[in-house]
């Protein structure tokens, strides 16, 4: 069988830590492997190590079979990221490579055209190996392999099976902290016990010291010394056998996962009520008409999805209710009170720390402003960092911290393909935050996964 085999593969790169240690394993045709991890691992990297973009800093690649690189899209203004993504897998699939490469393939296809990807990659005649955070298209692989912290995890299944893998790994984890906890607990109690016992000894021998002869109590002194000699070596060996527990329950409390994050309840009463209205809607870009006598309401706490081809008009839609764009005739009723996170995440101060941008958008006091940074996973010299420097993961956090984080929330909150460059980790917690918010949801998103577990009450098919 025809393979590309990477044998001790390491990889840095210039100025900074192994992105890569002593990673092996062989990729065949007869496979569909997933790489998934956080941003930052390294996937991209490790994508072109292998196709040959990139040569590694020690290690062997053998490879007998040709392969096809399809790299992440850059749009352009011409041509929508949907209309771009299509035309490169085009080209991918038309390549007859042996094993197709493929960095986040779904990025931005609509729903018709996320199906035709996964029936060509279905009877697709090679392997594969796709970077990707689609659990939709996860759980269609036949291997999924997690880069984390320089080293490979193969899990021998599609996204489910992972999950099910990493849930018993945690359960493992947290019960191996348990116990690591009660042992703590007692060589601290074993410890205050001795203490105790000591300074009881210490007291006793003073007294019977002082009513002895000069000779006993030099037998006495005697014995203590033994006495101390030994319950010192057995104080040493306790102290070592906590710091080796304590060592331990860094080492498990590093592995656990905590990324939970804390959205509190809206201060006001909440009333149903219509809070959207959009009444014979026009709107063209020059000559192309987007708009014509549109119509749309929303009504309080509603979740309404967005859907529709690529070059609809769904973004502009966001845009129009958020004001960030005009309507050339109709009428738009919106609440006073709207956040708008496009797909850039560009709400926030990029030259501003954290909880900077919290107080100043929130527009509450700073020691406020780090009690919500910390709620959302900022605490300490975390919540300082220029937004300018965060991880895409971190900026949503910090985004939702700054939008969602007060009792004073928006009445409606808009995204436009949240999940997009998020790796799962930052869209579990993204999933998190939104099951907590009460208020109004408008969405665009193709990720059908994320979409299931928001409750969504209805679609909204934009004709286009």
């Amino acid at each position: 069988m025809k393979s590309i085999s990477l044998l001790n593969i390491s990889f840095a790169y210039s100025g900074s830590d192994d992105l890569f240690t002593d990673l092996s394993y062989s990729f065949g045709t007869d496979k569909k492997v997933a790489i998934i991890g956080n941003n930052g691992a390294g996937k991209t990297t490790f994508l072109k190590i292998i196709s040959g973009d990139l040569l590694p800093d020690s290690g062997r690649i053998v490879r007998n079979a040709k392969c096809y690189l399809l790299k992440q899209i850059n749009t352009d203004a011409t041509t929508s990221g949907g209309q771009s993504q299509q035309l490169a897998l085009t080209c991918a699939f038309d390549s007859g490579a042996d094993i197709l490469l493929l960095d986040e393939p779904t990025s931005n296809l609509d729903a018709a055209s996320r199906t035709e990807f996964f029936n060509k990659l279905r009877s697709y005649h090679g392997g594969a190996v796709i970077v990707s955070h689609d659990r939709e298209l996860l759980n269609q692989m036949d291997v999924l392999m997690e880069l984390h912290n320089g080293k490979l995890s193969v899990f021998g299944g599609n996204y489910d099976f992972y999950i099910a893998r990493k849930r018993q790994m945690q359960e493992n984890l947290e019960s191996k902290y348990t116990d690591v906890q009660k042992e703590i607990a007692r060589l601290n109690a074993t410890i205050t016990t001795a203490q105790n016992m000591r300074q009881h000894h210490e007291f006793k021998q003073q007294k019977d010291k002082a009513n002895k002869s000069a000779g006993s109590r030099i037998e006495v002194n005697a014995l203590k010394g033994k006495s101390q000699e030994t319950e010192a070596k057995r104080r040493k060996l306790i102290h070592a056998k906590l710091n080796k527990q304590l060592e331990r329950v860094a080492e498990l409390s590093a592995q656990m996962r905590n990324d939970t994050i804390k959205v509190p309840l809206p201060s006001v009463k909440v009333y149903d009520k219509e809070i959207v209205r959009l009444e014979n809607l026009h709107f063209a870009y020059g000559n192309q008409m987007i708009f014509s006598d549109f119509n749309f309401t929303m009504r309080t706490g509603e979740r309404v999805r967005l859907l529709g081809n690529n070059g609809a008009g769904k973004t502009t839609l966001l845009k129009l209710i958020s004001g960030v764009l005009r309507p050339s005739a109709g009428r738009i009723k919106v609440p006073r009170n709207v956040a708008y996170l496009n797909q850039d995440l560009s709400l926030l101060d990029h030259d501003k720390s954290v909880v900077e941008n919290i107080a100043e958008y929130a527009g509450i006091l700073m020691h406020d402003a780090h009690v919500i940074a910390a709620n959302f996973g900022f605490r300490g010299d975390a919540s300082k960092k220029k937004v300018g420097v965060l991880s895409g993961g971190e900026l949503l956090k910090a985004t939702l911290a700054a939008v969602i984080g007060t009792e004073k929330q928006p009445d409606l909150l808009m995204l436009d393909e949240p999940t997009n460059n998020l790796d799962i980790k930052s869209t579990t917690v993204l999933e998190n935050a939104l099951d907590q918010y009460r208020g109004a949801i408008l969405i665009v998103s193709h990720d059908a996964a994320f979409i299931k577990g928001l409750h969504i009450d209805r679609s909204v098919i934009i004709p286009g």
